[in-house]
């Protein structure tokens, strides 16, 4: 089984979405778990709404994502949200 937070038979309509490439105005489909996509212009994106928040106090996190750092499992730490993402986005 996968985890529930990745597993698509959880997800709800708004975690497959359209967002507007930067560069040309494109319309670039992201699901919810994609770190980052190309359009088809070659502009790569970085998605702006990646939800991975269950591997900040999920128990398999760092597995899962390969990036948690030591503090950032902690639910509420102030930044936590933002450096995971971040971490995430240099590491694909």
């Amino acid at each position: 089984m996968k985890c529930p937070g990745q597993d698509m038979r959880f997800w709800k309509p708004g975690d497959i979405f359209d967002t507007q490439c930067p560069k040309c105005g494109r319309k670039v489909e992201f699901f919810k778990d994609e770190v980052r996509r190309k359009c088809r212009c070659g502009h790569e994106m970085v998605n702006p709404k990646l939800d991975l928040g269950c591997a900040q106090w999920c128990q398999y996190g760092e597995q899962c994502t390969g990036v948690i750092g030591e503090g950032m499992q902690v639910r509420g730490k102030a930044g936590g949200d933002d450096l995971l993402k971040e971490n995430i986005s240099r590491r694909t």
